[in-house]
């Protein structure tokens, strides 16, 4: 027995399904989690002693890769300070100003704990402007649940709500119809419209050319709030997120781990007219005792500085993405490869993907024997189809030319 299953049986007695989260857990895949002793720029390694090619990169938050020299030196200044005060610190500050500088809609900012608090939070404020209690989210978008629900349209894989179910109206990705039957449905009812710029956890799938400016229309239209969850695009996609990428602007956005590097945080912004609705100044009340942590708020702050000092990261990032995809796409002509920048997915099904409907067509055996295949050849992704396959500023091209002939053995 491995020191990973060993560690995982006991796991199992102490923590349900043995993970604290149901994304790590192997067990559709038919395998044990491999039990992560560290992680350093690409590469991540497991207490049984293997190394593997790290495309899971934090979530999508290392974008400079892990344990970055300027982000690891800001860490551990901040924790000589000490780890949480509950009470102001100037390394959340520097952190707002650095975010209002970069993202085009975002003139005031909240730091939280979490994605979910974030999204939460963002849909009191919306309701709270707009005196309405309806929420238009999308299937097959992810926005840090606490409760997964599966619905009639889409597969609880690849469909959660955001704790606000009961107020959630579900519309379809990339169909503009859906969401005005929804708002005619619900005339004078509808609070906000929530989504992922770019989707991100039914495969990649960008907004069809008009979808983004779409929704814009028809939340200024219908007296709405428009909220983009850049949890996984922002920062990672451009300085300025999904936003800049699209040239659409939303009302409030939703930022997820990679403001912390990785480290346990969430925040979301908008105008200041709309931000000024949170308590002390405002009506909606929301605290934690590690909001603006000022550990996170330092790795946060030094990983956007060094992403600064890179002019050409971005343009990097999406070579290695697209030399990634162009090599998929010839390896398998019949399946459907997406992506943009950095992000990536495969999907074992003909396609086009442009839904959480369409999604549900992949083959899923064969992605178990896909990553099956490319963890037993040292190169981990997510145990989920679905989720983004994403290279970092420390993934070289050798690392993605290993990716491909692994994939190139898995065919053989």
């Amino acid at each position: 027995m491995t020191r990973s299953e060993q560690l995982f049986e006991e796991a199992a007695r102490y923590i349900p399904g043995g993970v604290n989260s149901p994304l790590r857990s192997f067990v559709e895949m038919g395998q044990t989690p491999r039990f992560i002793r560290r992680a350093d720029e690409s590469r991540v390694y497991d207490v049984d002693g293997h190394v593997y090619i790290d495309f899971v990169c934090s979530g999508g938050a290392a974008l400079l890769g892990h344990n970055p020299p300027l982000v690891r030196k800001a860490v551990l200044e901040a924790v000589q300070n000490g780890l949480n005060y509950e009470a102001c610190a100037e390394a959340e500050l520097k952190l707002a100003k650095l975010m209002v500088q970069l993202v085009p809609s975002v003139q005031m900012v909240r730091m939280v704990s979490s994605v979910t608090e974030a999204v939460l939070s963002a849909a009191c404020v919306a309701r709270s402007v707009t005196g309405r209690k309806h929420l238009i989210k999308f299937a097959g978008c992810c926005h840090g649940c606490f409760e997964a629900v599966e619905s009639r349209e889409s597969s609880s894989e690849v469909s959660f709500l955001c704790g606000c179910d009961q107020w959630a109206l579900l519309a379809q990705y990339n169909d503009l119809s859906s969401v005005e039957l929804l708002f005619e449905k619900n005339k004078g009812q509808v609070a906000a419209v929530m989504v992922e710029p770019l989707a991100a956890h039914m495969g990649i799938v960008e907004p069809e050319p008009g979808f983004l400016q779409g929704l814009r229309e028809l939340c200024n239209q219908n007296g709405a709030i428009l909220i983009f969850d850049e949890t996984v695009t922002g920062f990672r996609l451009a300085l300025g997120g999904a936003q800049e990428y699209y040239g659409v602007k939303p009302d409030m956005t939703v930022f997820g781990e990679i403001i912390g590097a990785g480290l346990p945080v969430g925040a979301y912004g908008g105008s200041r007219a709309i931000m000024e609705q949170l308590a002390p100044v405002g009506p909606v009340y929301q605290t934690d005792a590690c909001n603006g942590n000022p550990v996170a708020m330092a790795a946060g702050f030094a990983q956007l500085s060094a992403v600064l000092a890179q002019p050409l990261l971005y343009e990097n990032l999406a070579r290695e993405g697209e030399k990634l995809r162009a090599g998929l796409r010839e390896l398998f002509p019949q399946y459907t490869v997406s992506g943009v920048g950095s992000m990536n997915s495969l999907l074992f099904t003909a396609g086009p993907v442009k839904n959480a409907s369409d999604a549900r067509n992949s083959d899923k055996g064969q992605f178990v024997r896909y990553f099956s295949h490319m963890l037993e050849n040292g190169i981990f992704i997510m145990p989920s189809q679905f989720k983004p396959i994403f290279v970092s500023g420390a993934h070289t091209e050798r690392d993605v030319d290993l990716f491909l002939e692994a994939s190139a053995e898995f065919l053989a």
